[in-house]
């Protein structure tokens, strides 16, 4: 029997377990049943990924669920990028000096479908022959003129280090229907947000927070009453919130320990308390946090819809606070799943990002 004789859902599964690009190119050449069963494949492709190598070992070009991943030794030139891969969404600028073959700037001037950039752009934005106009999600350090680069309201989707070099308030009010937001702050004195709401935002990341003195982002929190997920990485003395101010819209809340610090009980009752709706709940690597049994059923109490807890990190929660939880579960009907000892990342949980090469575009239009 030859390979033309099965059927093409045998053959599709041939062909998605050849990953190296340019074989799957070579293979869509064969004929016109290939190409079609391969060219699904490639319209699946929404990044354009920089290879990471740490070894002298040159990796062929690769393509994943969702990325193709070059290198700087292949030769794009050989071929028309966007003729086997016209889904682009969000492209890693580092491909650009990393390949030379590639014409970055034609590809996003004539590609309007490509909505986002990854990298840093002190060169890039200096290029006449940029054309930005489409892009909506932009992860890069902002030590530029932003506002002579993209329009008022362009931007849905920012990632960068950015904050201690602008006017926040300002930077809010430019783009008022961000959706997604990545701030980091190094070595920062404790600054209360006075600015506008930001009314869309969706998903929040403090990707690393260094502050002296009390954390603050929980009080900027309280300007984003869309909020559904935040993610919160950061070392402080201790924390600023504001109970009477409730969100009703946020389901997921990871609040992470960068550095050796400790995470009391009281700030934790009245942070939870500020979130009522929560249904996923992660509070890693503290170890001097100690929740007693009373203290956990005091805490599922606050949050009548929490069903996942991680404390993963934190020494004091054992074995018996999860046969605690279970007991208590099952007297009150509720079903709660705690994660306390275990290395990987539970399917269940939500995946929130905090890497700019694992941006989701999901927000993007």
């Amino acid at each position: 029997m030859s390979l033309n004789d099965l059927p093409d859902i045998c053959l599709w599964k041939i062909f998605k377990n050849v990953n190296e690009a340019e074989d799957l190119i070579r293979l869509s050449k064969v004929c016109s049943r290939w190409s079609d069963l391969i060219t699904l494949r490639f319209r699946r492709v929404k990044y354009l990924q920089k290879m990471e190598i740490y070894s002298r070992e040159v990796k062929a070009d690769y393509i994943d669920t969702n990325s193709l991943w070059i290198n700087r030794n292949t030769n794009w030139s050989y071929y028309n990028l966007l003729q086997f891969f016209p889904n682009f969404k969000i492209i890693d600028t580092a491909t650009y000096s990393y390949n030379s073959s590639l014409n970055l700037p034609e590809i996003v001037k004539n590609n309007p479908q490509i909505k986002g950039l990854i990298g840093y752009f002190n060169s890039l934005i200096k290029r006449e022959d940029y054309d930005l106009s489409n892009i909506e999600m932009f992860a890069s350090e902002f030590n530029f003129d932003y506002k002579k680069v993209f329009r008022p309201d362009q931007l849905k989707q920012v990632f960068g280090s950015f904050i201690n070099k602008i006017d926040l308030p300002s930077f809010i009010e430019y783009f008022p229907n961000l959706k997604r937001l990545h701030m980091q702050f190094y070595r920062k004195d404790q600054v209360f947000y006075n600015g506008p709401n930001l009314s869309a935002l969706k998903i929040l990341e403090f990707g690393r927070i260094d502050m002296v003195g009390k954390f603050t982002g929980f009080h900027f929190i309280d300007f984003c009453p869309s909020l559904e997920s935040a993610f919160i990485g950061y070392w402080a003395e201790d924390i600023y919130v504001k109970e009477s101010i409730k969100n009703y819209n946020l389901r997921d809340l990871v609040i992470e320990n960068i550095r050796f610090g400790c995470f009391l009980w009281l700030p934790l009752k009245k942070l939870v308390s500020k979130f009522p709706n929560l249904q996923h709940l992660a509070i890693r690597k503290f170890d001097k946090l100690d929740v007693s049994h009373f203290d956990l059923e005091e805490l599922i109490q606050l949050i009548p819809k929490l069903k996942i807890l991680d404390l993963r990190g934190c020494k004091k929660v054992t074995h018996k606070s999860a046969d605690f939880l279970s007991k208590y579960c099952a007297k009150k009907n509720r079903s709660i799943v705690i994660y306390y000892d275990c290395e990987n990342e539970t399917h269940r949980w939500p995946k929130l990002v905090n890497t700019i090469n694992e941006l989701a575009m999901d927000l993007i239009s």
